[in-house]
């Protein structure tokens, strides 16, 4: 795959050199001044280059959700939160939409941007999460609040996270 990518690299190089040469010796325009009788050459080029668009997402710290700690810690109430639980990296060439869901089913589980207010917490279970960036390359840490049935203090046992995401370019 290097081999290839050197060597159209190169094979791009060479024809625009060579265009460029050629383009420059040519006689396109000649415009003679009245006033000084000088020649004139002008050459123009348009180069247009599709890049397609690259995304990468990876996990650089995944939640590690001990149980024997939430239930040491457990105080009776109903939510428990992680704070900066997950990590991730996105490296994209273009601006993306990130949408993470979580596929187990037994937890009501919610997600926000680490720093965020307590209004934007966002559900995991039943709908999909949703965030943007743009791009580059981007850090991005989320805490995570799991919500337990009221009727059972077994519900801790249930906790899990079983992350799904799909990332996608902003067309748009």
């Amino acid at each position: 795959m290097k081999v290839k990518v050197r060597f159209s690299g190169i094979m791009i190089f060479v024809f625009l050199f060579l265009s460029l040469s050629l383009l420059a010796t040519a006689d396109l325009v000649e415009a003679a001044s009245d006033q000084e009788q000088k020649l004139k050459r002008e050459a123009r080029v348009s180069v247009k280059v599709n890049i397609p668009i690259f995304q990468r997402l990876e996990i650089i710290e995944k939640p590690n959700i001990n149980y024997a700690f939430l239930m040491d810690n457990y105080n009776g109430s109903r939510e428990i939160v992680l704070e900066e639980a997950l990590t991730i990296e996105v490296l994209s060439n273009a601006d993306w939409h990130l949408r993470l869901n979580n596929r187990n089913l037994n937890s009501h589980a919610m997600i926000r941007k680490s720093g965020q207010s307590d209004s934007e917490w966002q559900n995991l279970n039943s709908t999909t999460a949703k965030f943007n960036g743009e791009n580059g390359e981007q850090r991005i840490t989320f805490d995570l609040k799991f919500i337990l049935d009221q009727s059972s203090r077994a519900a801790v046992n249930n906790l899990a996270l079983d992350l799904r995401h799909s990332l996608a370019p902003e067309l748009y």
